[in-house]
């Protein structure tokens, strides 16, 4: 739109935009997104980076090594997480060849063309107990075949985490694994990995039978709503993120940095999940974690995050809530306006 002041103020704004957008990609400070793909009426897939890159989305996450996905994302600059799937984590364990094969026929053509950042081995591993064995072997052999790729200085292993492996998660710094996870913190810390998180205050609320207030879940309280010693929160979000903290300080890993790998509010589906709910949720999940506040336990850093998910998946199991997360029908058109660079 023209300025009626001329010239002057449209410069100052442009360059001021410009110096935004600079910070921004310097720090790194971009939201991701998780391209989920359980739906019969996807876009193609440079239609998808392109919505990613006309809304400043600069970070994915696909849960399974796509190649068509990975073709479309080359030299897009869109930082990518790849998945192991689950499926595969048995054999990979298993044999450091088939943990080859997976890095050299998925990873390796587009190490040069595609900015791959992580490798998330398996997903929420140890809600299925009978894979559990499987895990860290997996993700010892993957970091070998990176090793031997040479890409280890180019992308890290991990592997997600949902809630479910906090026994205890209130207050946060009684958070505390239920399962033992020291072998995958001594790999993280061992190879700088980052612990993969998935958070819901979501879950929380809709489970909560009125204990947890809106405000709470939504990031709109403006006051303290729990007091963990001298810690103080106003959003569960910061609260679920600690407890992840909490628990990895109890195992003596202190310094483990977090990404959260999901983090969403589906808008339909339950009374609770709504255009409203979702909206308000997303908004302010992004002026979050890409502000410098952190959380108590960790404040003065952004918090490198993955909505949840990028488009609504209509053949995705679960409860019907499950299928309405997405920030996009899959005709593009967003759900709800979502500003995804405040």
């Amino acid at each position: 739109m023209a300025s009626p002041h001329g010239n002057k103020k449209c410069y100052a704004l442009a360059l001021s935009i410009v110096i935004a957008f600079c910070i921004t990609h310097a720090a790194g400070e971009t939201i991701g997104v998780c391209y989920g793909m359980l739906s019969d009426s996807l876009p193609s897939n440079s239609d998808v980076v392109n919505l990613l890159k006309s809304n400043n989305i600069g970070k994915v996450r696909i849960y399974e090594a796509n190649r068509d996905a990975l073709q479309a994302l080359q030299n897009s600059g869109i930082e990518v997480i790849v998945g192991v799937g689950n499926t595969e984590l048995e054999k990979i364990a298993g044999d450091q060849a088939a943990a080859n094969g997976w890095v050299n026929d998925n990873i390796v053509p587009f190490s040069s063309s595609v900015n791959i950042k992580y490798i998330a081995v398996g997903n929420e591993v140890y809600a299925n107990s009978g894979l559990v064995q499987y895990l860290l072997p997996a993700m010892n052999n993957i970091q070998t075949a990176v090793r031997n790729a040479n890409l280890q200085d180019k992308m890290k292993v991990s592997t997600p985490h949902a809630e479910s492996v906090l026994s205890s998660s209130y207050p946060p710094s009684q958070g505390t694994f239920g399962p033992d996870m020291s072998g995958i913190l001594k790999f993280l810390s061992d190879n700088g990995s980052p612990f993969m998180a998935h958070v819901y205050p979501y879950f929380s609320f809709r489970d909560s039978g009125g204990s947890i207030s809106a405000d709470y879940a939504l990031f709109r309280s403006t006051t303290t709503v729990v007091t963990d010693g001298n810690l103080m929160y106003k959003n569960l979000f910061d609260a679920i993120v600690d407890s992840f903290i909490s628990a990895m300080e109890k195992l003596g890993q202190s310094n483990i940095p977090i990404v959260i790998t999901e983090s969403g509010w589906p808008s339909a589906g339950t009374s609770v999940a709504t255009v409203e709910n979702a909206q308000t949720y997303n908004n302010n999940l992004v002026k979050h974690v890409l502000s410098t506040d952190g959380t108590p336990k960790r404040p003065g850093n952004t918090i490198e995050t993955y909505i949840f998910a990028l488009f609504n998946e209509n053949q995705k199991g679960g409860d019907e809530d499950e299928r309405h997360f997405g920030l996009f029908d899959t005709n593009k058109s967003p759900v709800y306006p979502v500003n995804f660079s405040p």
